[in-house]
């Protein structure tokens, strides 16, 4: 049953218990009056507490950057193609301009966070056309669209009330039972709550349905900007730079990142790319020994070295290896971090700085829920990275994707849904909320 299954037959008894007079008030009456009024103030509450997560961000961005990052020179990043429809959404950065004065490129382009570009995806899903909006700090925009449940004049007016407040309460318990994390829940509550709030209801409406199908686009909403395609984007490099496109695959501990990656390498082997593996988990018990088996059975060239031992090394020993061999792809696992072990945090950014990465990509479990998003949030404090491979998506429910994308303004590039080599896909958000809500 999905969610939206659930809250109709939670608030089925809820709406045939009511009548219009307890949701709606008529218009003209000082009910109406007094619901269109606080619509003003809600919204003004929402602009204001948003202006002051700008306030930060701004903050923010004006601390010194991590020393050790190597700097990438602007010359050296590769020549901008087609002018990109989805910008990327960063955080903590502002871009000052997207084109130079008398210039007719736009140089405000999808890049990872090394620099380099990235092929968006065209078609990424772009939902309603909402009757608001608004930029959230994660730099995701999040609009809100009652469709055609409302009315510009005419019908009665949904006022504030103890029957909204009963919808929103088991559309928040539904959300929570899907993984969601509260602040975003809260957050796109109080949003729908101040459209809802002061707008009129077509006559034979049913507001629960208006609230659910808002919902849903909403949520869509979320999902649909910064997107880039990870097969496209290492095509694209492989012809465009010299030397192996290297992919640096992190994450905390036990959330599957070294099978990822060998479905990773299936993946881009299929597609007639000429892979090797650098095994950096030299920590874990026993993981050398797994990626070496995994690289056996696809074909590939592992290179590893003794538990213990030193992972930037290994790191730099793929490359080499793969330069000399003319391989145009490496993926460097590394060890399991947790997020707070800021001593091993710093052993990784070395492994960073010595791999010089094109992509990183955070291996994250769907099944981890609102730790899954903790876990994210704390990491990226720590080591930037570009995107997500969302692992056991098949058999999780869903909304700490919803979360993570927001929360991190980093896009879920590939999902998990098995075992096999073959069960790595490219992340479809339309498929996730059908899965979620239908």
């Amino acid at each position: 049953m999905g969610l939206f299954d659930i809250f109709r037959s939670k608030v089925k008894d809820l709406g045939d218990s009511l009548d219009e007079n307890e949701l709606t008030a008529e218009e003209g009456t000082d009910e109406a009056i007094e619901a269109i009024e606080s619509r003003a103030e809600l919204e003004s509450k929402i602009e204001s507490e948003n202006e002051w997560d700008d306030i930060e961000e701004i903050v923010s961005s004006e601390l010194p950057t991590d020393d050790e990052w190597d700097e990438i020179d602007e010359e050296d990043a590769p020549s901008p193609f087609e002018e990109l429809s989805i910008k990327k959404r960063t955080p903590t950065k502002t871009p000052t301009s997207t084109r130079p004065r008398g210039s007719k490129v736009d140089l405000h382009i999808l890049r990872s966070t090394t620099g380099r570009q990235l092929v968006s995806i065209e078609d990424a899903p772009r939902g309603s056309i909402g009757s608001s909006s608004i930029d959230l700090e994660s730099g995701a925009k999040l609009e809100i669209d009652l469709g055609g449940g409302v009315v510009e004049s005419g019908g009665r007016v949904i006022k504030q009330s103890a029957a909204l407040d009963s919808l929103l309460e088991e559309m928040e318990m539904i959300l929570l039972e899907a993984d969601m994390g509260i602040d975003i829940i809260e957050f796109v509550l109080e949003l729908l709550r101040a459209e809802l709030v002061g707008n009129r209801l077509r006559k034979g409406a049913d507001l629960a349905k208006v609230l659910e199908a808002s919902l849903k686009r909403a949520l869509r909403s979320l999902l649909k900007s910064g997107y880039w395609d990870l097969d496209e984007t290492v095509r694209k490099l492989s012809i465009d730079e010299d030397g192996p496109i290297v992919l640096m695959v992190v994450g905390v501990n036990g959330v599957g990142k070294t099978t990822s990656v060998a479905k990773m390498a299936h993946r881009f082997t299929q597609q007639g790319h000429d892979v090797v593996l650098a095994a950096g988990d030299t920590f874990r018990a026993g993981a050398i020994d797994q990626l070496q088996t995994h690289a056996d059975r696809l074909g590939v060239r592992c290179i590893s070295s003794q538990r213990g031992g030193d992972p930037a090394a290994i790191a730099r020993d793929a490359i080499d290896s793969a330069r000399a061999r003319g391989a145009d792809v490496v993926i460097v696992d590394t060890a399991g971090r947790m997020q707070n072990k800021r001593n091993l945090m710093e052993e990784l950014r070395k492994v960073h700085r010595i791999a010089q990465p094109h992509l990183v990509l955070f291996v994250a479990d769907a099944l981890a829920g609102n730790d899954a998003i903790e876990q994210a949030v704390v990491f990226q404090e720590m080591l930037d990275f570009d995107g997500f491979f969302l692992c056991k998506l098949d058999t999780a429910k869903g909304g700490a994707a919803l979360s993570i994308a927001h929360i991190t303004g980093r896009p879920i590039v590939m999902v998990g849904v098995g075992q096999e080599y073959v069960d790595l896909h490219p992340f479809d958000p339309d498929w996730l909320l059908e899965e979620m809500f239908q």
